[in-house]
């Protein structure tokens, strides 16, 4: 349990147990951050309302966060309270019903907090709050009946608020069903006077109301409510209820327009907001379903619907004008001097629901399609439920007391979190006490569609409503996206299905947005719900189902081949399975475009791999595979390598088609070499035999030159070189000269291994012509690392800084951030081994700001999880290093311990320059610390490590460390 309460002195409760903030800023702070709960405070606000400086305000956060762990975020630009608003009393006063409401009120707000700026921006509105939600509590009591008890009360608050013209008719009209008419007079007469007297002004319409009700001695409350009940079992949506609440002005008529898919619960909601502000509105409640989504029933002409909202108010029906607009502006009239909320729900259009408007008032308008040509005041587009409102909800429904939380979690998963699956599902299950949690999951999964039906409710019947309002052009487009099993998908996807222009797709998509048939969570990028992309697949009409997966499939190999040739210009061709080329594809006309495109597509292009595989494309289910590999490369995707790469083998098995299986095999064995699988050798020479036997000298080349990388892993430098000698010939006979800058490059790394630096500067050099006069900027970045790397060890330091910039630029321009990351993490331990050390420390946060930028998570920890997920090995060995150093340079050797532990701790990854560079981290840190002793011991294997290989600035260094160890300094 966790609330914060501001509505008197500061109350901070934390699990059940009450946390005390001492006085001063930190309570200054933390009641900025309530009052902007969930959202970026910025630091000059927050440093100028608690009186100090930057520094300050970053002392007393971080005091903040001891008392409040895990809450006090850090946020660009500023920090963030996570905390939900319903947790803080400020803001859930408002969603609240008065009686409520008041509970939460314990004294003057900010009471203790010492901050005359929060005060006197907050205090004054949070009053006037609060007396408005006294007044309306007062108003619920006085039409209860509570009249007697109410007088001695209003007395009271009429003296303390002697102008508040609402508490002085309450008073009015309660003295007056206390039949003490003259008292209620006397009362009137002496608020007129006053507001004559001091403001010089006439009683407004309560007062007269009130004055009114005296004289025509009509003491009977009078009101009418044609809501239906509100639920017991209402699950979620807190945040919604509090917005439309807090969305209602006074003095015109506020329109709240909430929108959603069918199934969603916007009825529900509109319902629970109207019983909750019915207070507010005491003189009518009313309710009209338009019926746009009614099975069997035809749609509610706006005629129709003001002929009922207006007998309701107890206008005779003969009284009723025939024509529209003279029924509207009668409407209008009856409305305007009643405080009233009216419900339109199940609404089609705004044109349907514009002559229902009143002037004043509020009116919850409820559809299925974004009414975004209504003048609406505040709109609401609902989402489903999260799953621990789906949870919540089940259980109620279900009525199954505790379910096992694995189960139920499955259950709400497939019913997609949508309020009406969900209770569907719980209402069956309820009556079925044979099922147990797992059969549900079991029926749900064979036949989901078919068990969301329950009597006359069901998800299906709901759907085929909205789809059959569509037009033709658009129910084609929503039944055969369908058949796309990615996540989402594009305009020039939706172009490709359809066989139309980008421009027209993208057109019918935002028509079926508005309808809520599909979803959207960033610009450009569209998706279905799952249960409507069940409803859609199974529209697809069987003689359009196999030119659709074509048109999908089509699409995909395309853009994969046309980014692939951007991001790697060398790559060879092959005679590509695309039969259709689509009218309107992506165009890539530099490396971060085609990158960006293989980024946003990366689960759609692997999506397609399979159901080109499941449906017996197997042309597409090997190219697919083969055209985005090395993006995946790039990315560090060692499980999703070895993933597609096997589907694309036994897709080549099935074909029969040699070419096939030799490109499948050899991606295969890429993929293995960066776990060390030994499967990795035995799929690369099953490779050349079949390249050999075609004729295919690159691939052949290719293969061979892997057999190298795999062989230098060993030191087994003679067999590596023989094979890159082998692939470097191979490469020259079949004129491709980026393979033969390949060939190049790994025979200069093999001599850098073997401390020939001269020799390894001329292959290196040369592979760096050969890639740059094919325009290959990525491959040049690489190229240009690694010819830093040995000026480094052959102390040529200015031409290593330099070669290390024109690298990073690289990296850059082609968009390739990990291997910007990559190629960082080296630039500062260059920069740390030449002495920079604080240089060193930067470079070093720049590693790990990257590393959370291309992965998009939000710190280090999650970006070390997805490396681990995916089998990065690289990428992980190469974050634990630059914390680790960065750590070690901001003085912190403990934590930078910590990294380098957890970095040994890794399997299958080394690089040729790590092991002795580890040790001599290790050791460094362990001086650092004071620990003479182990620092000695990490030193003297460091210095063993370096003596093994063939590099002599990096023994020079690992001797200074152990010297520098042993001396004690």
């Amino acid at each position: 349990m966790r609330s914060f309460g501001l509505l008197g002195p500061l109350d901070v409760v934390l699990d059940g147990r009450h946390v005390h903030i001492p006085a001063g800023k930190r309570r200054v702070v933390l009641a900025a951050l309530l009052m902007r709960a969930g959202q970026v405070v910025g630091v000059d606000e927050l440093a100028e309302l608690a009186g100090g400086s930057r520094n300050a305000l970053q002392t007393t956060v971080g005091r903040l966060r001891e008392a409040l762990p895990g809450i006090v975020l850090t946020k660009p630009g500023g920090y963030l309270l996570d905390v939900r608003p319903d947790e803080v009393d400020v803001h859930r006063f408002g969603a609240l019903p008065p009686r409520e409401a008041l509970k939460l009120w314990r004294g003057r707000p900010f009471a203790d907090i010492g901050s005359d700026a929060l005060e006197r921006d907050h205090v004054p509105a949070l009053t006037e709050k609060h007396l408005a939600v006294l007044e309306a509590r007062i108003e619920a009591d006085l039409r209860d009946g509570a009249h007697e008890r109410l007088v001695p009360e209003l007395r009271s608050l009429t003296g303390r608020h002697p102008t508040r013209e609402r508490m002085w008719a309450q008073l009015i009209v309660a003295l007056h069903r206390c039949d003490r008419q003259t008292e209620a007079l006397q009362a009137y007469d002496d608020i007129r006077g006053r507001l004559a007297e001091e403001l010089g002004l006439d009683p407004g319409k309560d007062l007269q109301n009130a004055h009114r009700q005296v004289l025509t001695a009509d003491n009977r409350p009078r009101a009418r409510n044609d809501l239906p009940g509100d639920i017991a079992d209402f699950a979620g949506r807190g945040d919604a209820l509090h917005e439309i609440i807090a969305a209602v002005p006074s003095g015109c008529v506020a329109i709240t327009a909430i929108d959603g898919m069918a199934g969603i619960g916007k009825t529900t909601l509109a319902v629970r907001a109207a019983h909750r502000l019915a207070e507010r509105f005491p003189d009518a409640q009313l309710f009209v379903d338009l019926h746009s989504y009614t099975e069997g029933v035809e749609p509610r002409t706006p005629s129709d619907a003001l002929l009922a909202l207006l007998t309701a108010l107890g206008v005779p029906a003969q009284d009723v004008p025939d024509g529209l607009d003279e029924r509207s502006a009668r409407w209008r009239a009856e409305m305007a001097h009643r405080k009233a909320l009216v419900v339109l729900d199940n609404a089609g259009s705004a044109s349907q629901v514009r002559p229902l408007l009143p002037g004043t008032g509020l009116v919850l308008v409820t559809s299925r399609r974004r009414l975004v040509d209504l003048d609406a005041a505040h709109t609401i587009s609902l989402d489903v439920l999260s799953e621990e409102d789906s949870l919540k909800l089940l259980a109620t429904i279900a009525g199954r007391g505790q379910l096992d939380a694995a189960s139920a979690r499955e259950i709400v998963r497939l019913c997609g979190h949508l309020p009406l699956a969900v209770r569907i599902v719980g209402s069956r299950w309820r009556t079925r006490p044979a099922w147990s949690a797992r059969d549900l999951v079991r029926r749900l999964s064979e036949h989901r569609l078919t068990e969301l039906a329950a009597g006359e409710r069901s998800v299906a019947g709901a759907f085929s409503l909205s789809y059959r309002q569509l037009t033709a052009s658009q129910q084609r487009l929503f039944r055969l996206l369908g058949l796309h099993t990615g996540e989402d998908w594009d305009a020039h996807l939706a172009a490709a299905v359809i066989d139309t222009t980008r421009a027209e797709a993208e057109r019918l998509l935002e028509e079926l947005l508005d309808a809520h048939l599909v979803q959207q969570k960033e610009n450009g990028r569209y998706h279905f719900h799952d249960l409507l992309a069940d409803h859609a697949k199974a529209l697809v009409e069987p003689e359009e189902r196999t030119e659709a997966i074509v048109r999908v499939l089509d699409h995909y190999l395309l853009g994969a081949e046309n980014s692939a040739r951007q991001i790697a210009p060398g790559r060879p061709k092959f005679h590509s399975a695309v039969t259709r080329e689509p009218v309107d594809p992506p165009v890539f006309t530099t490396p971060v475009e085609a990158l960006a495109w293989q980024e946003a597509e990366r689960r759609n292009l692997k999506a397609a791999v399979y159901l080109a595989a499941y449906e017996g494309h197997y042309q597409h289910a090997w190219q697919l595979p083969s055209n985005f590999a090395h993006y995946l490369w790039m990315g560090g995707s060692g499980r999703e390598r070895v993933e597609v790469q096997s589907v694309a083998l036994a897709a080549a098995h099935a074909l029969g088609d040699l070419k096939a299986r030799a490109e499948a095999l050899r991606g295969l064995g890429s993929a293995h070499m960066d776990d060390g699988n030994p499967k990795a050798e035995e799929h690369l020479r099953a490779a050349i035999v079949l390249m050999r036997q075609i004729g295919d000298l690159r691939g052949e080349a290719s293969a061979t030159g892997m057999l190298g990388m795999i062989a230098r892993e060993r030191h087994e430098y003679d067999e590596s070189m023989e094979h890159f000698q082998r692939g470097l010939v191979l490469m020259r006979q079949a004129d491709a000269p980026t393979g033969v800058a390949n060939a190049l490059h790994n025979i200069g790394i093999n001599h850098a291994e073997l401390g020939q630096t001269e020799q390894a500067l001329a292959h290196m050099l040369e592979a760096a012509e050969l890639v740059s006069e094919r325009g290959d900027v990525r491959e040049l970045a690489v190229t240009l690392n690694n010819i830093a790397h040995v000026h480094f060890d052959a102390y040529r330091d200015d031409e290593c800084l330099a070669c290390m910039e024109r690298s990073l630029a690289g990296y850059r321009e082609c968009g390739d951030r990990r291997g910007e990351a990559l190629a960082l993490a080296d630039f500062a331990r260059w920069r740390y081994e030449m002495g920079h050390h604080t240089v060193a420390g930067a470079l070093a946060r720049d590693v790990a700001r990257l590393c959370r930028e291309y992965t998009n998570l939000p710190d280090d920890e999650a970006v070390l999880a997805a490396m681990r997920e995916g089998r990065d090995h690289v990428g992980q060995m190469t974050l634990y290093f630059s914390l680790s150093l960065e750590a070690l340079t901001g003085g912190r050797p403990a934590e930078s311990i910590g990294y380098l532990r957890r970095f040994r701790e890794l399997k299958n990854v080394r690089r040729w320059w790590s092991e002795e560079r580890v040790l001599d981290q290790f050791a460094a840190a362990h001086l650092a610390l004071g620990d003479r002793e182990a620092a000695v011991r990490y030193a003297k294997q460091a210095v063993e490590a370096a003596e093994r290989r063939h590099q002599p600035r990096v023994l020079a260094l690992t001797r200074e460390t152990l010297a520098r160890a042993c001396a004690g300094v």
